[in-house]
């Protein structure tokens, strides 16, 4: 596929458009996981803008220091020009004059915070000293999910109150990441989102000359494929102690989802357990969920909730590849080893994927008006043995939808239909609830619950190629 074209991040396009429209110096922090898209949206967001962009690299201090000056002497127009300190670079690169507003860009920012701590406090007094009077927006961007979080963002840092633009990019929908590859059916597509998720750079490796599967098994199973060795790769450059990451990680992928039964499987104590699961939040790589309609206590109590991993391209190694030390080398084997190590279980592992695309299509829908009514909550509710896919409701819970998704390889009848119904009665919904029953399928549906969908106007049939476009 070559190189992946801009699509999406329209929100985050406008946000960083009102920042620079503003009247006043603004800071703009961008954060997100690598490979996430950051630069490539800044990149679009500073088309036809006067804009200096520099991208921090992990060196020491005073080498930086000295690219950075160079960076800013070619753009001040004075390539001779060098500082002794940041704070006099970044006071030059401010003040200069060019007529208009001015994006200054440092990207991979937590190289040079890292290296020197005080960049933050120096900059905090630059900013309230000089900076605030200037026509700038200072963009500074980071990878390093946690570390700018808590060193950047945190209350107790110089910066603190002084961003008024905080933006946490997260990876693209289903829908934006299905305009990268048009010429595939949707069900590959899919296939492709629920081993690869919405990273863009992730999907630059999608060869439209192969078919989907080949696509994946030559990326990932191989020894040299250019995803092989990534999921280990961003848990390296986050943490410090990768390998309770990985513990941990690998334990949720198998299907341990309460805290206890994370603990128990993955050997790590339960009084440290909570901080690392935090971490894995905080970076977007797994999730907590609580049922919908769970009470403030019930979301408070920190032994209640499930996890998931968050981020398919990540459970899908921790799933397939963390204990398969195979070297492989050629498409053919790859192909083989997806044939008989991922494909008898993939449509298992790949129903959590589908069970959040069809959310992200009713959200789409809620967004846009189309549907009954406007859910307030919308996502999984379960109590002891039952579970419900999709739940969402209004605000006094009178209007409600309810939603099944069944990625098989087989159409889907009346008894998902007459089962979703069934389960309905224990909901925590007011007595005269009306509901709307969504069934979402990959393989479309049978006759009877066609006929059944024709004649009732609250019962939603919605198909795989459907979820591409609402």
């Amino acid at each position: 596929m070559g190189d992946t074209e801009f699509y999406g991040r329209n929100g985050e396009l406008e946000i960083l458009q009102d920042a620079y429209e503003s009247n006043h110096a603004e800071i703009a922090i961008i954060y997100g996981r690598r490979r996430v898209g950051k630069t490539a949206l800044i990149q679009k967001f500073c088309e036809a803008k006067k804009t200096f962009f520099y991208t921090a690299k992990a060196w020491k201090d005073s080498y930086q220091l000295e690219q950075f000056s160079l960076a800013v002497g070619e753009f001040c127009n004075n390539a001779q020009q060098r500082f002794l300190n940041w704070s006099s670079a970044l006071k030059a690169l401010a003040t200069y004059p060019t007529g208009t507003r001015k994006v200054l860009v440092i990207d991979e920012f937590q190289y040079i915070a890292k290296e020197r701590p005080s960049i933050l406090s120096e900059l905090q007094v630059l900013w309230d000293e000089e900076l605030t009077g200037q026509n700038i927006l200072l963009i500074l961007c980071g990878s390093a999910v946690s570390f700018i979080a808590k060193e950047v963002l945190g209350e107790k840092n110089p910066l603190f109150g002084r961003a008024r633009t905080i933006m946490k990019v997260r990876p693209l929908p289903f829908e934006t990441v299905a305009q990268f590859v048009p010429s595939y059916s949707a069900d590959d597509i899919f296939r492709g989102y629920a081993s690869l998720g919405g990273i863009p750079y992730f999907w630059q490796g999608i060869n439209p000359n192969h078919s989907m599967t080949e696509n994946l098994s030559a990326n990932i199973l191989r020894s040299n494929g250019f995803l092989n060795d990534e999921a280990q790769s961003v848990l390296r450059q986050e943490f410090r102690d990768p390998a309770t990451y990985n513990a941990i990680l690998q334990t949720i992928a198998f299907g341990a989802t309460s805290r206890n039964e994370i603990a128990q499987k993955s050997l790590v104590d339960p009084r440290t357990l909570t901080k690392y699961l935090s971490v894995l939040e905080d970076m977007d790589l797994i999730v907590k969920e609580f049922p919908v309609f769970s009470g403030r206590g019930e979301l408070g109590n920190v032994s209640r909730g499930l996890y998931r991993i968050a981020d398919p391209y990540l459970k899908f190694w921790f799933r397939f590849l963390a204990n398969n030390p195979t070297l492989i080398m050629t498409r053919q084997e790859a192909l083989s080893e997806w044939n008989a190590s991922v494909e008898p279980w993939f449509a298992n592992f790949a129903s959590d994927s589908f069970e959040e695309i069809c959310r992200q299509y009713l959200t789409r829908l809620r967004f846009s008006g189309q549907l009954p009514f406007r859910p307030t909550t919308l996502g999984r509710w379960w109590k002891d043995s039952t579970e419900i896919d999709i739940v969402g409701a209004d605000f006094d819970r009178r209007h409600c939808l309810v939603g099944e998704c069944k990625y098989r390889n087989e159409k889907v009848g009346i008894k998902v239909l007459r089962s979703l119904q069934a389960k309905c009665s224990q909901l925590p919904v007011a007595d005269n609830a009306i509901f709307d029953y969504w069934i979402f399928s990959r393989m479309g549906f049978d006759e009877s619950l066609l006929e059944t969908a024709a004649r009732d106007s609250s019962v939603h049939l919605v198909e795989l190629s459907q979820l591409i476009r609402s």
